[in-house]
C-alpha cells in the first residue's frame, strides 16, 4: 500500500489520522457599547485587561496594527507589570534589538511582546500560550496565521484572544472566530452592515 512504498525498505511506519478541523480557543472581548472610536477609558480597560490576562498565562504575544502602537501598549503595560516584563517589537527598531527581545522572550525573561506584523511567521519564539490581538487584522489569514503562534507543544490548543477597539472592528472579529471555529476561512466574509444597523 501507500505506507509500504514510501517506507521502502525501512521499518513499517505507523499511520497516523489527524483531525480535518483544528480545535481553538478563542474569545472577543469589547465594552459593553463599542463606539466608532475608543475612548481613553476603554482603553484603560484593555491595559488592565491584558496586564490580568499576562497573570494568568507564562507567555503574551499581543499584535498590534500600527508600530505607535506597539510602542504605546508595551509603555502602559510596563507601568503595570514592571519594565522588565514588556518588550515591543516592530520594524523601525534595530535589528539588534528586535534580536535581543526575541531572544529574551524565548527564554521566559519576558512575559509580553508587543509586535506588529514584524513577528507574524517565520521566527521561534518559545512556547506562547496565548495571542492576543488589539483591532481588526482585515485579513482573515494574517489573524489565523497570528492566533497560530500559541500552542506549539504537544496537546496544546491555540488560545487567542481580539479586542475590539471600535464597532467595525467587533464585526470583524466576531466573524472571524466563528469561522476559525467552524474551519471556514475560505468562504468567510465581514457582512457590509448599514450604518443604522450599527448606530
Amino acid at each position: 500500500d501507500d505506507a509500504d512504498f514510501l517506507a521502502g525498505a525501512r521499518p513499517r511506519p505507523e499511520i497516523v489520522s489527524v483531525p480535518d478541523r483544528r480545535v481553538w480557543d478563542l474569545a472577543v472581548e469589547a465594552p459593553a457599547a463599542p463606539g466608532p472610536i475608543a475612548t481613553n477609558e476603554e482603553w484603560e480597560e484593555r491595559y488592565n485587561r491584558l496586564a490580568a490576562l499576562t497573570e494568568e498565562h507564562r507567555a503574551l504575544l499581543v499584535f498590534v496594527p500600527t508600530r505607535r502602537m506597539a510602542e504605546r501598549v508595551a509603555h502602559r503595560l510596563r507601568e503595570r507589570l514592571g519594565e522588565d516584563h514588556v518588550a515591543a517589537h516592530h520594524g523601525s527598531l534595530s535589528r539588534a534589538i528586535r534580536l535581543r527581545a526575541e531572544d529574551r522572550f524565548k527564554a521566559g525573561e519576558l512575559r509580553v511582546m508587543v509586535a506588529t506584523a514584524s513577528l507574524e511567521l517565520g521566527l521561534d519564539i518559545g512556547n506562547v500560550d496565548l495571542v492576543c490581538q488589539l483591532g481588526a487584522t482585515r485579513q482573515f489569514a494574517a489573524a489565523w496565521q497570528r492566533i497560530g503562534r500559541a500552542g506549539h507543544w504537544k496537546g496544546a490548543i491555540p488560545k487567542g484572544r481580539f479586542f475590539a477597539v471600535t464597532r467595525d472592528d467587533l464585526l470583524e472579529c466576531a466573524a472571524l472566530v466563528r469561522g476559525l471555529k467552524r474551519g471556514s476561512l475560505d468562504t468567510l466574509r465581514v457582512p457590509a452592515w448599514p450604518r443604522d444597523v450599527l448606530a
